[in-house]
């Protein structure tokens, strides 16, 4: 995982459990919008409801 700093423990830093390992989404610009579990997929579906529409709502044409 990168990091800036090369003193830092972006895993301490950003709560990841190491073994675990996480999900983390990352915006176009390179902004971490969100650390996830990797079990996290109902969470991940909330955080983007925000933003993204349901395919149904999606126009056609």
């Amino acid at each position: 995982m990168f990091t800036p700093d090369p003193d830092e423990d972006v895993f301490t830093t950003r709560g990841i459990d190491r073994a675990a390992g996480c999900l983390v989404l990352v915006r176009p610009d390179q902004y971490v919008a969100h650390v996830l579990p990797l079990d996290g997929a109902d969470e991940l579906g909330a955080f983007l409801a925000g933003v993204l529409r349901p395919v149904a709502d999606l126009d056609p044409a």
